[in-house]
């Protein structure tokens, strides 16, 4: 039974009414969740994440307490050892969470449940990865003491059974160490994780800290379309400047708080999805589901925040690359929370009908403009690329196969977004800019032309060791 501190805050964490986004998108509104979109927490939750859960969940907290490889305390953890799987079978009470309707509470649920279900399917793999730098398969059948809860938790938050960027593995899992201060890379920690070592930490607060900055990136979105609906191209370029600032600090958040290690690989094997990868050649099992189908979901990469979907969709970049390159054409938006799947197929529709590129490029200043950002989707895209290159496995596996395929389809993007920007200099009349605009323009379209070159070398050279890549190629 719940004692009466669960009891207590059950009834205390309740979810208010929602209004729409703005006037701008009223074709589109946040419905009652944690995690809605707006341009004030961008695509934060509403809430700060609940970190500890009510004490009923006392067993459940213990087995995640105890699960990282790596504890904060100098200590090894269950899945260092290999007896997570073990512990979880043998001690993980069924949880009853039919009557919990309590969103913050199911949120956070949904988090460590859908932490332990990868760690549970996953471990074998790690374990395999640690011995011989290969993966070999995972567990097949996700126990009923994982599965059942998390399917009814998953359900009525309208969200897929697996783990999730931002419901689960980045933003709905940090903590403020002093509750008076703002979000910054300095004053958040991660409340889970599976590794446990500094780049997996990096990892999940570089996500949160960067985030923080999306209000803006969505209002200067959605202020964008309505530029563009109304015609207003003084609106318009003020936008794209928001847009292309907001990002710039998304960006710079990134860049200076991600760390390039070879511990990427101690946590990334738990990030892994069941759709298309060798260690679930048949899927998943849900253990007392109704449905026996083996499942298949995506997993977690940075390709899944959502920020890199927004920019896909405002800027019509989907049309560049064939279908399944983008993190928005391949299906992946369909596993984001609902309020982020309503506001990205809205700002998809409205991009396609306003025709935003055609109307960036009719006006030279604005073209300019729309080259700024640009440049920052291509700095974010390149980062991607650049940590994809360092975790692809070099043992001949099935898995390598796949991760050079993946890594390929997202060269020949990053390749076709550079040459994007680089003819829209070449299709703009530099003439009516002014001179620090033609400045500005010239300089992001020889940065893009040495990033264009230089994917050129890299797809004609596939084995090419990451340190035999031109100097050149550091362009952000």
């Amino acid at each position: 039974m719940l004692s009466r501190t669960s009891h207590t805050l059950l009834r205390t964490l309740r979810t208010p009414t929602f209004r729409p986004l703005s006037t701008s998108t009223a074709a589109w509104a946040n419905i009652a969740s944690e995690f809605t979109v707006s341009p004030t927490t961008g695509f934060l939750p509403r809430h700060d994440p609940l970190a500890v859960l009510p004490h009923y969940f006392e067993k459940l907290s213990e087995l995640l307490h105890e699960m990282p490889a790596y504890k904060g305390d100098g200590t090894y953890g269950l899945l260092h050892s290999g007896r997570f799987g073990e512990r979880v079978e043998t001690e993980l009470p069924m949880y009853d969470v039919g009557f919990i309707f309590d969103r913050r509470i199911l949120t956070a649920l949904y988090r460590d449940y859908t932490f332990l279900a990868s760690a549970y399917l996953l471990e074998p793999c790690d374990i395999q990865y640690r011995l011989a730098r290969n993966y070999g398969l995972a567990r097949r059948v996700l126990p009923a003491n994982i599965a059942v809860p998390l399917e009814i938790i998953a359900g009525r938050l309208g969200a897929r059974p697996f783990l999730e960027h931002s419901m689960s593995y980045t933003f709905y899992n940090y903590r403020r160490k002093d509750q008076a201060l703002d979000i910054s890379v300095d004053n958040i920690e991660p409340i889970r994780m599976f590794s446990g070592c500094s780049a997996e930490h990096s990892y999940i607060v570089a996500h949160v800290a960067a985030a923080q900055h999306t209000g803006k990136v969505v209002e200067s979105a959605t202020n964008l379309l309505s530029a563009v609906r109304t015609n207003d191209r003084a609106l318009f370029d003020t936008a794209l400047h928001q847009y292309t600032e907001a990002m710039g600090k998304v960006n710079n958040v990134m860049s200076s708080t991600l760390r390039s290690s070879g511990e990427y690989a101690s946590f990334r094997t738990f990030l892994s999805g069941s759709k298309g990868q060798p260690m679930f050649n048949h899927g998943i099992q849900f253990e007392g589901s109704q449905d026996s189908s083996m499942r298949t979901y995506f997993g977690v990469a940075q390709s899944s925040n959502p920020v890199a979907s927004l920019s896909t969709h405002l800027f019509q970049l989907s049309s560049l690359s064939p279908q399944g390159t983008l993190p928005c054409s391949d299906g992946i938006d369909m596993h984001r929370p609902a309020n982020y799947q309503a506001f990205l197929h809205h700002i998809d529709a409205e991009s396609r009908t306003l025709n935003v590129q055609r109307y960036a490029l009719a006006d030279a200043a604005s073209s300019a403009n729309y080259m700024g950002a640009l440049d920052q989707v291509l700095a974010y895209r390149y980062r991607q690329w650049a940590n994809l290159r360092e975790s692809m496995p070099v043992q001949p596996s099935a898995m390598a196969v796949a991760s050079r395929e993946g890594f390929a389809r997202q060269s020949h993007h990053i390749k076709d977004l550079a040459g994007l920007i680089h003819r829209t200099l070449a299709n703009t009349d530099v003439e009516l800019l002014m001179p620090h605009q033609r400045t500005a323009a010239e300089h992001i379209a020889h940065r893009a032309d040495v990033v264009r070159r230089s994917l050129n070398r890299v797809l004609a050279e596939p084995d090419a060791a990451p340190a035999e890549l031109p100097v050149s190629m550091i362009a952000y």
